[in-house]
């Protein structure tokens, strides 16, 4: 009998352990959170994609979804969200808005450049419910047109200490060029003067985070904004507001 109820007992302990460590997927072949939202991912858009870790389960009893960062394989810095129906029912990403994103800041970066290489740039385009599947489908020209009333905001980040060295005016006439012949959006533009450590700080927090959180609002505590909006190509302040609230000293 001893030699029964020993290996019986066994039996029974591996299996309450491996469920209180939350292991019993050994014993089912399910699909875990990562491989729900990989599958969703490829349904929808048609390629591979890259799951970096799942957040706080949603719902107001029975935490029937869940949230993940995923990005493009082999693109990280194509970072988004997406919420998942933990089942695999449904799923509600930013994918597109990443791409839009993307687009923004490659194209004002390049004219940025004309007055500092020591900046940082986050862009905010809002969520939409769009019809895209197909990247190649995705612009920035398109999408404004069908969704007018998408809050777009760029958040940019500059040395105080090299623009001091800047005329002001220069400066302005650098953004209304982009608005004018690059980006003829409607949008928000916030520009801080910050420092060297802030900028590169704030480029690491985005090697991690898909959105901005309070604790990058935190980094920012301290520097005045000199915000303004633009559209259809032009900037909605005058210049000389614009150098009453440039504080670069």
């Amino acid at each position: 009998m001893r030699k029964v109820k020993i290996p019986a007992l066994s039996l029974f302990v591996i299996i309450f352990l491996l469920g209180v460590s939350g292991c019993m997927s050994f014993f089912s072949k399910g699909e875990d959170r990562e491989d729900i939202a990989k599958r969703l991912l490829k349904e929808k858009y048609h390629e591979d994609f890259s799951i970096y870790g799942s957040g706080e389960g949603y719902g107001t009893l029975t935490g029937n979804t869940f949230k993940v960062t995923a990005s493009p394989e082999g693109n990280k810095d194509l970072m988004f969200e997406a919420k998942v129906e933990k089942e695999g029912k449904w799923m509600i990403d930013e994918y597109v808005e990443a791409l839009l994103e993307d687009e923004i800041k490659q194209t004002a970066s390049d004219k940025i450049r004309e007055l500092s290489d020591d900046f940082f740039l986050k862009v905010y385009v809002g969520f939409a419910d769009t019809d895209y599947t197909d990247k190649s489908k995705v612009s920035l020209e398109d999408f404004t047109k069908r969704y007018t009333n998408v809050p777009i905001v760029l958040t940019l980040l500059l040395d105080k200490t090299a623009m001091a060295n800047i005329d002001a005016e220069k400066e302005f006439q650098v953004y209304q060029e982009l608005v004018a012949e690059k980006l003829p959006i409607r949008a928000a533009l916030e520009i801080y003067y910050t420092d060297t450590e802030t900028i590169q700080k704030s480029e690491e927090y985005f090697k991690k985070n898909a959105e901005t959180y309070d604790d990058f609002d935190q980094m920012l505590e301290g520097y005045k904004e000199n915000g303004f909006g633009v559209k259809e190509g032009q900037i909605l302040i005058p210049v000389d507001q614009f150098i009453e609230q440039r504080q670069v000293q």
